[in-house]
């Protein structure tokens, strides 16, 4: 009897009154033990939720609570408060590994969880937050490297462009300690199209997935082979110290580093663009616009506020036309505008209100709409040449201008004010011919003037540094807009 008590009292205590393990309970999660649950070969210490195996001295093992399914990370290597891939960092210090990484035996995410992965994969947006307003909030870096193209040669005669690789390396110079995930950075990047003998050139490095701070930066050019280029992969010297050609008074900083700090998109410094000046300068195009025809229509006695309602109208529809066809042409992608939806969205809603009735004569509105067409989008286009955007062909002529495409800052042919201007003197030109017949005499200078500049225009957009997309489409659209100036000239003298 008394060995039985023994075997009785040896039995374990998580077993059955057959001696078979308990079953476990329905409340733990599967491949998670109770909450005070201890490894084998392990013992507890008091008091500080650490345990210790007999013998070893002080080294102790930490044994991380499971947490509920509910808040489970969402997925391996992510980071659901951040966003930011872990992958093969280590983890950070005072945390346990099992805290950084996901086990393999984790339980399945949630829908909790699976929506936290969501927000994370899209850069930390929530159902709160739009995905376009946290990109747009995000803290990044731009950096610039300035280089020399050098004098230009024989072998540029012909055209042909140089191929630059830098390297941007950065670490984050407020950060105490060992550097962490997000604390140091190595891009490459590679920019085609450089004129050589342009003068100094400005390489410009958007970097994303970065901490907030003060960055030490360096830059280095690297040669690189690049697949289908006739000629390898340029080196530049770095550019001296000094200002861009004029009429730009950009500076040229000297020298690899350079110390920047991260910044919203709209904060960013991105050398010869200026920020808010697209906004700016469309918005007061827009309201010349619709002060011009207020002025028309005052002066030849019309009524003023509807016409101007439907003036209103008509640049929401040249808004959502720049859109549309920006995204017709881009993939789908709508971060950007074209100007030829923003004339057709508008001619549009001209001609309909023209058709229906505008509560003024039919001609008098057109040619009251006209000249504020043109010179509102006159006053307009300029804010692409500061904003980095619709850019011209890099160039080594006397005629280009220093401007950037935030990414490659050169001399370029000022397609931009090219455009402008064409738009002013054309604007211009139907002001004094309305002015001069009067509103009710000249609704055909609408026809003529917006074929004249859209005829001007195909020329121009030669000069543009982009791809192609259509090889007939300016000479179609040329021809049609030639046709339209020839029919608005014979309806104007025939009137």
């Amino acid at each position: 009897m008394p060995q039985a008590k023994k075997r009785k009292a040896a039995r374990p205590s998580g077993s059955g009154a057959s001696g078979r393990p308990a079953a476990p309970s329905r409340d733990v999660p599967p491949g998670a033990g109770p909450e005070n649950a201890v490894p084998p070969g392990l013992a507890r210490r008091p008091g500080n939720g650490t345990t210790r195996q007999p013998g070893t001295g002080t080294a102790t093992v930490t044994v991380p609570r499971q947490p509920p399914p509910d808040i489970q990370p969402a997925l391996p290597g992510i980071r659901p408060a951040t966003g930011q891939r872990t992958a093969g960092a280590k983890p950070r210090a005072g945390k346990p590994a099992a805290v950084e990484a996901v086990s393999a035996k984790a339980p399945a995410p949630t829908a909790a969880g699976a929506k936290a992965a969501e927000a994370a994969a899209d850069g930390g947006a929530d159902d709160e937050v739009p995905r376009w307003a946290a990109k747009a909030l995000e803290q990044l870096l731009h950096v610039t490297y300035w280089l020399d193209p050098g004098e230009a040669g024989e072998a540029d005669k012909d055209g042909e462009r140089l191929t630059a690789t830098v390297r941007f390396t950065g670490q984050r110079a407020d950060v105490t300690g060992k550097p962490g995930p997000g604390d140091t950075f190595t891009q490459e990047e590679t920019y085609h199209g450089i004129a050589p003998g342009s003068g100094p050139v400005a390489v410009t490095a958007e970097v994303r997935g970065v901490n907030s701070g003060t960055w030490s930066v360096t830059a280095r050019p690297v040669r690189r082979t690049i697949a289908g280029q006739s000629r390898p992969a340029a080196v530049p010297e770095p550019a001296a110290p000094g200002r861009v050609p004029w009429p730009r008074r950009v500076t040229v900083q000297a020298g690899p580093h350079s110390t920047v700090h991260t910044a919203s998109t709209l904060r960013s410094k991105v050398p010869g663009v200026i920020r808010y000046a697209y906004a700016c300068l469309v918005a007061l195009g827009v309201l010349t616009g619709l002060a011009i025809v207020g002025v028309l229509l005052s002066t030849g006695h019309y009524p003023v506020l509807r016409p101007e309602l439907l003036s209103v109208a008509a640049v929401a529809a040249g808004v959502i036309g720049g859109k549309a066809w920006y995204a017709a042409v881009s993939g789908g992608k709508w971060d950007g505008w074209c100007i030829q939806g923003f004339v057709g969205g508008a001619a549009v809603v001209v001609a309909v209100v023209a058709v229906i009735g505008p509560g003024v004569p039919k001609g008098a509105f057109l040619a009251a709409a006209t000249p504020a067409l043109l010179i509102g989008m006159g006053i307009g286009r300029h804010a692409c040449f500061w904003a980095g955007c619709c850019t011209g062909r890099p160039t080594a002529s006397r005629w280009g201008i220093w401007s950037s495409d935030r990414r490659l800052g050169c001399r370029r042919m000022p397609v931009q004010l090219y455009e402008a201007w064409t738009a002013l003197v054309v604007g211009a030109a139907s002001l004094g011919v309305v002015l001069a017949l009067g509103l009710s005499r000249s609704g055909a200078v609408g026809v003529i003037a917006l074929a004249a500049y859209t005829l001007v225009r195909q020329g121009i957009l030669g000069l543009r540094d982009e791809p192609r997309h259509w090889r007939y489409g300016r000479v179609l659209t040329a021809s049609l807009a030639a046709a339209a100036l020839i029919a608005g000239v014979v309806l104007l003298i025939v009137a």
